[in-house]
């Protein structure tokens, strides 16, 4: 039996729908949505009704800045002989970006407890959210760095593999390969139909350093098999 926070979401669904096509019996948590185990990660409130009798709880439930709160709550109800999963962002120990740090916190939380830690690379839906967000005005803005966007269902493939095979203490999964923010973004405009002239933006600070000296990807994790361009022709 396994439990999975976060079921409803961008991740959530796919690994949802992986684990039970691999043969497992899932609960997915949710606040409210029909067909899951209803319970609020804030509060608290329904949470060690969910945990109870699982064997393995993969936590991909995130809501930003409140998402260290959500855990500590998790962990009260979680027992030693549960696996538990946690869902990271590669970088987060070296992009100094708040909610990286707030995710690089949990980490350690869940290390203490002996739970798995995989860092996954950007999804491909939030590459496409960003590029359909820069490029809405008639002269398109990008990123001027690198990124190595991953499918969420080859990160929920990973994520039931190491919850059929035991913990792993720390490993990191990236999509295919490493491409320019420049290149993704011409390519969401030319699946959506559009043409823009794509300028670079170029911040200052330690966060934007981080991006650009490439501390959010793992070239050599590239264990993704999933492209970009796969990911917009589904789309």
């Amino acid at each position: 039996m396994m439990l999975v926070t976060g079921a409803t979401g961008t991740l959530g669904r796919d690994l949802v729908a992986t684990l039970r096509e691999r043969g497992h019996e899932v609960r997915g948590l949710s606040r409210s949505a029909p067909g899951h185990v209803h319970g609020d990660l804030l509060t608290g409130a329904g949470i060690a009704e969910a945990v109870d009798g699982v064997d393995v709880i993969i936590h991909a439930a995130t809501d930003g800045r409140r998402d260290e709160a959500a855990t500590d709550n998790l962990l009260k109800v979680v027992r030693d002989d549960q696996h538990l999963i946690y869902v990271s962002i590669v970088g987060v120990d070296r992009v100094p970006l708040p909610y990286y740090r707030s995710k690089y916190r949990i980490e350690q939380r869940v290390r203490e407890r002996g739970g798995s830690i995989l860092r996954a690379t950007q999804f491909h839906n939030l590459v496409r959210g960003m590029a359909r967000a820069l490029t809405a005005a008639p002269i398109g803005l990008y990123p001027a760095f690198d990124i190595q966007p991953v499918d969420t269902r080859d990160v929920a493939r990973r994520l039931a593999e190491i919850a059929e095979g035991g913990r792993v203490e720390l490993e990191d999964f990236g999509g295919p390969a490493v491409r320019s923010a420049r290149e993704l973004f011409q390519l969401y405009l030319t699946s959506a139909g559009r043409r823009r002239p794509l300028l670079p933006v170029r911040l200052p600070g330690k966060i934007f350093g981080g991006y650009r000296s490439g501390g959010h990807l793992a070239p050599d994790r590239a264990l993704g098999t999933i492209t970009f361009e796969d990911f917009l022709a589904a789309r």
